[in-house]
């Protein structure tokens, strides 16, 4: 299968009736990839979709589709973080979307990232220090914010696009850091 798109995400989320939505679904996704990479798979499923699991496994073919769907992000997420060639990009809506629609994914995508964080064991954020300690407090404040007073500007816009490349890069921090802290002592790793 190939990477999935935004709106296909989106379609299968909806036809599963689920709050979730596609920009969720990646902030969550990616920081369980951060922290438990290639194998959090089932751990994100389990604690995001309990209902779509057991939906899937009992033969429900939307459920299925839908699994299939994200179990593609999953592997896309996994890919552009590992392959050392910062070809991570946050899952958004397309451009041509309202400037209000894609602020409320960006702010969906911060809450998913940490909801992810503690499907992937993290209760107390404050082991984490530094960098990542600001970025995770900048993520915890751009999933607070709300789009309605937006005047689409084209300053907002660019604001928009600026957050979304801190986020970006924030999130390579992040994945790089703590696989580093996994490496065998003495192992050495080729970027």
């Amino acid at each position: 299968m190939s990477d999935p798109d935004y709106q296909s995400i989106t379609n299968a989320l909806q036809r599963l009736d689920t709050a979730a939505d596609a920009a969720e679904c990646h902030g969550a996704i990616s920081a369980v990839v951060c922290l438990l990479g290639a194998t959090g798979f089932d751990t994100w499923l389990a604690m995001h979709f309990p209902q779509l699991q057991a939906a899937a496994a009992q033969g429900d073919a939307l459920a299925k589709e839908a699994q299939a769907l994200l179990s593609a992000l999953y592997q896309s997420v996994v890919d552009e973080l590992g392959n050392g060639r910062f070809s991570y990009h946050l899952f958004m809506p397309m451009d041509d979307t309202t400037l209000e629609e894609r602020a409320d994914a960006l702010g969906h995508w911060c809450q998913g990232f940490l909801l992810g964080l503690r499907y992937s064991g993290v209760t107390d954020t404050s082991r984490f220090s530094g960098e990542l300690a600001e970025i995770l407090a900048d993520i915890t404040e751009i999933s607070q914010v709300s789009s309605v007073a937006l005047d689409n500007t084209e300053e907002e816009e660019r604001s928009y696009a600026e957050l979304v490349e801190y986020l970006r890069v924030g999130v390579m921090l992040f994945n790089e850091t703590l696989q580093a802290r996994k490496e065998p002592p003495g192992s050495k790793s080729v970027h």
